[in-house]
């Protein structure tokens, strides 16, 4: 005679209880796998994005440097164009050395009533201020305008346009691609009517 046992009905249930945990844990476990996969893929295309951008703006913005130099490929375009005042000396406003006098006098550029001087740089830069030193061995004020030429070329932005005192001017402006900066003698100068430069700059600053 064939005898049947019968199970215990709660170990039927903790079996079947066991079984739904571990269908519940698996399925948890698969979802953290998907996104955390997920997760790695976003933060390796955003950071691989990020930094790419901030590389790209840092070359734009020639790594916050002035722009304007000879040695980075600066060039007076205007050269022909232009007086440079003391002979046997550099006069160029985008040299290097600029404080070692010629007989008392100091290299600088100028043009007369309505000229201009015009620098290209060697790309176009991401920029927000210009420092231009005014011919400070007296008092003239001069009346002036700079233009920011764009990445095209072609399209001009007046950036400044005011009466320049001698010495050191700062010019803060939105940001932009600029390909040339030009300087427009508008009305001349309280003693001639020239406009004399001895330095100029250009480059992304953070503050003014």
């Amino acid at each position: 005679m064939e005898v049947k046992i019968s199970s215990n009905p709660y170990q039927t249930l903790f079996k079947k209880l066991t079984d739904k945990l571990n269908v519940i844990q698996q399925y948890k476990m698969r979802k953290f796998l998907f996104f955390t996969i997920l997760y790695i893929f976003a933060s390796g295309v955003n950071g691989s994005y990020c930094l790419d951008k901030i590389t790209s703006n840092s070359i734009l913005r020639r790594n916050y440097l002035n722009v304007m130099q000879l040695y980075n490929g600066a060039m007076l375009t205007s050269a022909r164009t232009n007086m440079f005042i003391v002979p046997a000396i550099d006069n160029s406003p985008i040299r290097d050395l600029i404080y070692f006098p010629y007989n008392g006098q100091v290299g600088h550029v100028a043009v007369p009533l309505h000229g201009t001087i015009m620098i290209e740089f060697l790309q176009s830069y991401l920029i927000n201020k210009i420092r231009f030193w005014m011919y400070d061995y007296d008092s003239r004020i001069t009346h002036m305008q700079v233009f920011a030429i764009g990445d095209d070329r072609m399209t001009e932005t007046l950036i400044y346009e005011g009466s320049a005192p001698p010495g050191v001017m700062s010019v803060k402006f939105d940001q932009q691609l600029v390909s040339k900066l030009k300087f427009y003698n508008k009305n001349g100068n309280t003693l001639y009517e020239h406009m004399s430069i001895l330095k100029i700059q250009a480059y992304y600053a953070f503050y003014q």
